[in-house]
Formats: structure tokens, sequence, C-alpha cells
């Protein structure tokens, strides 16, 4: 037959090519059928098509229908980096510990990339350790609720048997025990150690019992015919891959149903398309991203292996081209024409518009939503530019489900494309020149006939060609190419992501559980109305109250109690009905203290579910006393302020600590009794203390005596130059005051300015100072106020009571006081003080301070 062929056509000799297969080597692909010899052909399967007779299950209804209990184990393939079901494959409830449930889920049915992060009944489980060893402790759950009771063990398919812990479980006490060779080699697979936990916290940690489990992560790896290091059929060799024809070809090769040859497919086209599968796109929000991958389950429920993978061409945009009994790919990507037609040795139809009810207005367009969780969203729903216009009528809607495409983006960039495409009208066919033998279907090409013909010219795309011979040459061309053509333009693949990219809105997800709504934000309020009246004596409390829970299921309540720092103790259960005026739920709780702050939770109760903790913390019994102001007095400390307007107040003490730390303080005044709401004054010490001097401000120079380097205006009292006099009178400022001989005295001194040497106050007697006998506090050489105790003299010569300068003193000042001590002035010094509210049973209140004074 080639030796036929040659004669025919001399210029094509053996080499010739024809749908991508030289004619030499063509298996079967010469047909005599009459006088025509077939040479095989090739034929654009159209994704648009395929999706549209057989409609896309969801990924989110493959992995409920794949986690059904009550299925058989469907075998699957997972691509991508997306989120895969587990299927549960063994179960043991029994163990060392009967509290344990041990489970292992299949999540795809072959080897994975990895990593992985768990996901219980919808919820993210933490893992701290290693979960990919099978020899070790495995992953350990560290967020609640899962925290100290959940332990996890991912196999990437290289797994040889179980864990080793869960083995040891198994040794003793297991009705049915999980063996050495539950491997599950080869496949992806999570292990599970579960610990019920306590029986309170059960409905909350565990929703449902086996768990509903889900993986997310990167899954199978697949040939890459591009890399030269790979081996076709030696899966070590592949690598982790979302490529959308990369994972196509896996598919094909791979699957269980009817797995094509590599002879079978046209690699080199798988090659292209996986090229164009990684070239760049850029995106509205200014980063960009691979034109077309893909992700998630590939079930193999019996279904013919075309049908099952054609949703997954659809998410690209793809089509299957067939030549010559192999199997290719034609991107979604323009490619220029790659002939030009310039005759045809027959004409067979020609059609510039296809009737109105088979062209479509507006595209809907479904598609799996990571930031949703990975489950079902919808696109806007798309108008083809100018097609309602042009049509009129009812808008014609034809909706596409790309569950497999890799982003919302590349969603719509496919969504235009087979908008569009679906519009083309103007469609040729007809009996082109043997120089068309080289074209395959999914070639584009430009038609440029000469007139009377002109209006079919334009850019076509090959829909299928059938080369055949004549080998009577009864048609005068020894070849000739049956073709069909559609209209085609680059503009259908054009994307500018300013213009043609919608905003997505997805909700920010929140991880907490919302099975069951929690209460309301808890307030609290005590004192006066709230405190409980027993017949004469009042017991306070507090009122919490919360909004109810807005889930229809709740039942009531749980509430719990602490008082800082301590562990929780159980409260109750409220009924859902117990509300107040406001149709909020309430409960009141005896204050244990007053002064120690009381933590208070609440959770809404389900018969099948609990919600979350709602928490108040830090909740003080109302005994807060407001306005208070503390003043230094001599040897005593005065407190003012306003009494809680509290049934259950009934006075204050005064506290007081040398450290800012009340746990240190001592109390220096007993009750002073108040009555609720008034304003009050507390004195603590002998308030009745006055200076013994007299215009101890410095006011009145009269007053005073004077001695000569010292002169007295304005409330200062000023030594302007150093001594030149030997007597002690020249240098002092004193009165004649009667004191107790011997009694010890406080003192203070306030300096404002100071040059040299520095001052000391004095009283009569008792020792020597120039020649006469006198008591002295300690030397003052600094600015502002120094204050201290001295005994009076015993026998005095005077009973002269000031201050003096010493001999070289430059400096003043501003005032000075004298008094004798008591066993009831305070300690002199700093110091901190607190003013504590007190109940009618004596219980204290939070304290309120502190207030920092300095005793004289």
């Amino acid at each position: 037959m080639v030796a036929m062929i040659s004669a025919l056509l001399p210029g094509l000799t053996g080499s010739i090519t024809v749908g991508g297969v030289a004619l030499t080597t063509a298996a079967g692909g010469l047909t005599v059928a009459g006088t025509l010899a077939n040479l095989g052909g090739s034929l654009l399967l159209s994704s648009a098509a395929n999706a549209l007779a057989a409609p896309s299950v969801s990924q989110q209804q493959t992995r409920w229908t794949l986690s059904d209990l009550s299925s058989l184990l469907t075998k699957r393939f997972v691509y991508g980096e997306t989120r895969a079901v587990g299927s549960r494959i063994v179960r043991c409830a029994e163990g060392k510990n009967s509290n344990n449930l041990y489970l292992c889920y299949l999540l795809n049915s072959r080897a994975s990339e990895g990593e992985f992060e768990l996901l219980l009944d919808k919820r993210r489980v933490t893992l701290t350790g290693n979960p990919y060893d099978f020899t070790g402790p495995g992953g350990a759950a560290s967020n609640y609720p899962f925290v100290n009771y959940t332990q996890v063990w991912f196999g990437l398919g290289d797994q040889s048997g179980p864990p080793d812990e869960i083995l040891d479980d198994m040794k003793s006490g297991a009705s049915d025990p999980i063996l050495a060779t539950d491997a599950a080699q080869g496949c992806t697979v999570v292990w599970i150690k579960l610990h019920a936990g306590p029986p309170g916290e059960r409905v909350k940690r565990w929703k449902s019992m086996p768990p509903f489990v889900e993986v997310e992560g990167k899954f199978s790896k697949v040939w890459d015919p591009r890399d030269v290091s790979q081996d076709a059929d030696d899966p070590a060799t592949w690598q982790w891959s979302e490529n959308h024809a990369l994972c196509v070809l896996d598919a094909l090769r791979t699957n269980p149903t009817r797995p094509y040859q590599t002879r079978n497919l046209l690699i080199d086209q798988w090659k292209v398309a996986a090229d164009a599968s990684e070239e760049i796109v850029s995106l509205k929000s200014g980063g960009s991203e691979k034109r077309y991958s893909l992700g998630g389950t590939l079930a193999f429920d019996g279904a013919e292996i075309e049908d099952a993978i054609a949703p997954l061409m659809t998410a690209g945009a793809a089509d299957f081209v067939r030549s010559a009994g192999r199997l290719g790919i034609r991107p979604a990507v323009w490619v220029a024409p790659v002939h030009e037609l310039v005759d045809v040795l027959e004409y067979a139809t020609v059609q510039t518009l296809q009737p109105g009810e088979n062209l479509s207005t507006q595209v809907n367009v479904n598609y799996t939503s990571k930031a949703r969780q990975y489950e079902e969203a919808a696109l806007a729903p798309w108008n083809i530019p100018g097609a309602q216009a042009a049509d009129g009528g009812a808008a014609s809607v034809v909706e596409y489900g790309l569950h497999w495409a890799g982003s919302a983006q590349q969603a719509m960039r496919v969504r235009k494309i087979l908008g569009l495409r679906a519009r083309r009208q103007k469609t040729f066919a007809g009996v082109a020149p043997p120089s068309f033998a080289e074209c395959e279907a999914g070639d584009n090409i430009t038609v440029n006939l000469p007139s009377p013909f002109v209006s079919r010219n334009g850019t076509y795309e090959i829909r299928s060609t059938h080369p055949a011979i004549d080998a009577l040459g009864e048609g005068g061309v020894a070849m000739r190419c049956p073709v069909s053509l559609i209209e085609h333009s680059s503009d259908i693949y054009d994307w500018d992501p300013a213009t043609d990219e919608e905003d997505i809105d997805d909700p920010v997800y929140d991880g907490t559980d919302d099975d069951m709504d929690p209460p309301g934000a808890i307030a609290v309020t005590s004192g006066a109305g709230v405190d409980l009246d027993n017949g004469g004596a009042l017991i306070p409390r507090f009122r919490f109250a919360f909004a109810p829970s807005v889930s229809a299921a709740v039942t009531g309540y749980e509430w719990q109690w602490r008082l800082d720092g301590e562990p929780w103790q159980a409260g109750g259960v409220i009924g859902a009905e117990i509300i107040d005026d406001d149709d909020d739920v309430i409960v009141y709780l005896p204050a244990s203290s007053v002064s120690v702050g009381h933590d208070f939770r609440v959770r809404a109760v389900g018969r099948t579910d609990i919600s979350d903790w709602i928490d108040l913390t830090g909740a003080f019994y109302d005994m807060s006393l407001s306005g208070v102001a503390a003043v230094a007095g001599l040897g005593f400390a005065t407190f003012t302020g306003t009494a809680p307007a509290n049934s259950v107040f009934t006075g204050v003490r005064i506290y007081r600590s040398a450290g800012n730390d009340f746990d240190t303080a001592t109390m220096v005044e007993g009750l002073n009794a108040i009555d609720p709401g008034a304003a009050f004054t507390v004195h603590a010490g002998d308030e009745t203390t006055v200076n013994m001097l007299v215009d101890g401000d410095l006011d009145d120079p009269l007053a005073w005596t004077i001695g000569s380097e010292w002169t007295m205006t304005g409330g200062i009292a000023e030594k302007a130059v150093a001594e030149t006099s030997p007597g002690y009178s020249d240098r002092s400022v004193m009165q004649v005051i009667p004191f107790t001989y011997g009694a010890t005295h406080r003192y203070a001194i306030t300096t404002v300015s100071r040059v040299s040497s520095g001052v000391a106050v004095f009283m009569g007697g008792g020792s020597t100072i120039d020649g006469v006998l006198k008591s002295r506090g300690d030397t003052f050489g600094g600015v502002g106020t120094a204050f201290g105790v001295f005994d009076a003299p015993t026998a005095p010569a005077s009973t002269e009571v000031g201050f003096l300068g010493w001999t070289q003193h430059v400096g003043e000042v501003d005032s000075v006081a004298i008094f004798e001590q008591t066993a009831d002035h305070l300690a002199q010094g700093e110091a901190y003080f607190w003013v504590v509210p007190i109940t009618t049973t004596g219980a204290e209140g939070q304290p309120n301070g502190p207030h920092q004074l300095t005793i004289i």
C-alpha cells in the first residue's frame, strides 16, 4: 500500500505524516473502502459539549459520598493541593484503654507528596511532633478542644504497617484487634488515636463518632514527560504537580478503569499543553498565578473513563484530539494559524448563522472555593458581550461546573473562553487539497479563497480532518482531505484582569465551633437591688445576665464560677426560659468574697451539642469607693471620698504598707462607720496634732526672733551671706515656746534653695551649741523637705525653739514644724495607704489605693 501511495503521490514519499502518524508506521492507518484509501484523520472533542452532556459532580458532593460509612470503599485519585475526605477502613474501640478509639482513613488510593493538615468535623487540628513517624508518638493535637485527646499519623504511601503505638495498644484487650498487616501500603492514609475525655466535654469535642475526617495538602505525584529524569513506568521518579495537563495525562495513564498506554497518546501535544498550563497570568490583586491548575478527588465509580475525566478537561477549557487512533490535547490558548487554505476541491456546506436556540447569551459557573473551605461557590452570571442585543428574546443560559478549577480567577477565564466559543456561528465543510494533510484537528488555519468565495474567508479552527487517497484517480486528484472548520479568534483568549476579573466576596473563615451559637456577652451587677434579704441579714451576691444563644436547638445554659486563680466550680444549669424584662438570661451567685474577683463562664447546651464558653473575669462585688483623696498631716493622714450606695456597706478601715503591696499592709485605723452613699472624712493617727510653732509658714516676721544673718519676707527666711559673728543668735530664727522636757519631738523643715552648708531644727537646753545647752535634729544640706525626731533637752537654759544655719550656710527656708510625738501618731516616713470598705458582716471589699503619702 505504501508503494501504491508513493506511485500515486510521488511528491509525498513514505515519510509523510498524516494525523500525527507517519504513514509508514501507522498500524491500521490505511483502509480501503471502495476506491478510497482512508489515511486516518483527527477529531476535536469539545470539553464544553462533554461538560453539558455529563455535568460535573461538585467536589463537595464527592467528599460527602466518599465519607458515607454505608457505601463501599471507592478507589480514588486526589490531585493538586486540595482537601480530601477520609473513608474509614479501620476501627477498633478497645485496647489497653477502653476510652480510646483507633481509626484509619483512606485519603488517596496511591502515594502522596504531603505535608498535611487534619480537620475533624470541619475543625482544624494543630499538631506538634512528627505525624509522619510511625515509630514514635506521631503528631499530638495542641489546640482546643483536641489537646491531650488526639494523636495523628499520616502515611504517605511508604508505610509498612500501622503506627507502633497503636499496635502496642492492641496487644491486650482488643476485641477487634488491629494487625501489623493493616498497612494500606502504597495508599495515603491517616491513623488517628482519640481519647474520649471527660463526659461533660465529649459532646463538644466529638461532634460525630466516628468523626468526619478531612485532610488538606499536596497529594498525587504525576509523570512529567518534559523531565528526562522521570520514567513513565517508575512512579518513584515522579513529582507532585497541580499542572492541569499533567494531572489529566496521569488520570488517563493510571486509572483503574481503562488506562491508556503511552504509545496511544500524542505525548508531544501533552508537553505543549503542560507548558501552556504553567504560563503566568496576572491577577487584579497585583499578584499572579499559573494559567491552568486543578485540584480535587477523582472517584472511580464505574463511569467511562472519558466521562470521569471530562470535568478535569473542562476546568482548563481544554479539548481532546483523537488522531490516527491516539489521544492528544489542545490547551485553551491562542496559537497562530499554521496553514493557509487558498483553494478547495469540493464544497460541502457553509453556514454563517446558527439557530438562535443553539446560542447562549449568559454563562453561569460553579467552582470549588478554597476560601470557603472547599465548598461549592458561584461566580456572578456573565452576560456574553453583545449576545443578548443580537439575539433578542429571553436570555439563554448555559451552566458549567468548573469544580476542578484551581482558583476563582481560572474559573473566570474558562467561563469567558467557553462562552465565546459557544457563540461561534460560521462553519465550513469541504474537501481540501493534499497540502492540508499535515494539519490536525485543533489547529488554526486561515481561509483565503478567491472571488466569488471571499465571504467565507477568515480564521478557523479545525474540528475534524479525514485525509484519503483516490486509488483510481476518478476525482482528478490522488489525495483529498475532507475537513470541518469553525470560525475562531484570538479575542476568545484575551484577558485583562483589570476589566475582565470580577471581585470575589469571600467571607473570612471563622474556625470556632459554629454548630451551636454561644450566648451573648455577660453583664454583671451587684449591690443594692441584687443582695438577698433573708429576713434581716443581707447576703451580698452577683447578678449575671447575657443574651440568649440564637441557635434554635438550645435547651438551657451550663454555668461555672471560680475565685481568681482557683479551679472552676459547677454552678448549675439555667433553663432557657429564665429571662428578665430585657429578654436576657439571668442567674444569681452569692459573693464568696467581696475583696477577690469572681470569674464566671456560660455556654449554651442542646440535646446533642454545646457551644463554646463565654467568659467574664474579675467581677468584684460593688463595694467601690469613689472620689477618694488622701492628705498627709502631722503624724496623721486624712482620707475623703464617697461611700458606695450599697445596702451591705457599713464603713471603712485604713491600711498602710512600706511598699506598694496590699498583701503586706497592716491596719492603722479601725472601722469608721459610714452610711451607704454618704460623703466621708476619715483620719488615721492623731488628727488633733498641730505645729507647736506659731507661724510655721514664715508669713509673720513679728512671730519670730530673727538673727542678724537672716531676713524674712513673703513667707521665706533667707540667710544670704556666710556667718560673720560667733553668736548662735545671729544665725538662728526662733521662738520661746514651752515644751515637755526630755520628750521625743518630730520635726519637718522645707528649703527652697541652698548654696552652702545646711540648717538644723533645735530646742533650747540639753546639748551644747556654741556654748549654750540645746537639742537639735540632723543637719539638712539640701533642697526640699527633711524630717526626723529628736528628744527635747531635760534641763534647758531656755525654751527657745526654731532653726539655725551653720557656719557658712547660705540658703532659703520655706516652712518648719515641730510637735511632740505620741503613741497615737502614725509612723513617720513615706508609705502607701489603702481605704478598705467593710460589709455589715465584717467582710472587707476591694481596697481603694494605694495612696502614697509622707507622714511627718
